[in-house]
């Protein structure tokens, strides 16, 4: 789910929805909204289904521009997001700017909201971010990468 957009002037917002996320939100168990790579938990006051969106009101979310906060955001379930480990290691990972390999993922680590993944190159381990930014494509077992000067 995400917040598409505010609805009205007291705080509601419109969720998106897809055909695995369930119209009836129980309103006494949190969801969360990531805020600097962190889950924050959102009580629902109310939700109603409208069209294959949800217009929801959170708890202590009361004007326009608290709801306008939440615009663009996604909106899970739980607080642990689904691991992306299972599906980086192993990838191969190549360089956008020079279209070479330079590695493979050996492992997924999470400090804190800076999610990094170690790729193991010809001059031995390297770290480096793993951010929606930074990833330009993932097909055929090769994650390609806008990988920042000065990394490699």
């Amino acid at each position: 789910m995400k917040v598409l957009k505010s609805w009205g002037a007291d705080g509601q917002v419109v969720l998106s929805l897809s055909a695995d996320d369930p119209l009836d939100l129980k309103s006494q168990e949190p969801v969360f909204i990531a805020f600097d790579g962190l889950p924050v938990p959102f009580f629902i006051e109310s939700a109603q289904a409208r069209g294959g969106r949800l217009i929801v009101k959170f708890e202590d979310i009361d004007t326009l521009a608290e709801a306008e906060e939440l615009v663009g955001r996604e909106v899970t379930l739980s607080e642990e997001e689904e691991e992306e480990e299972d599906t980086l290691v192993g990838l191969q990972v190549r360089d956008a700017r020079t279209r070479c390999i330079v590695g493979e993922v050996v492992d997924f680590s999470d400090y804190g909201g800076n999610t990094i993944i170690t790729v193991d190159t010809e001059h031995g381990e390297v770290l480096l971010p793993i951010h929606e930014d930074l990833i330009v494509s993932i097909h055929d077992d090769i994650l390609t990468l806008d990988i920042p000067d000065g990394l490699l």
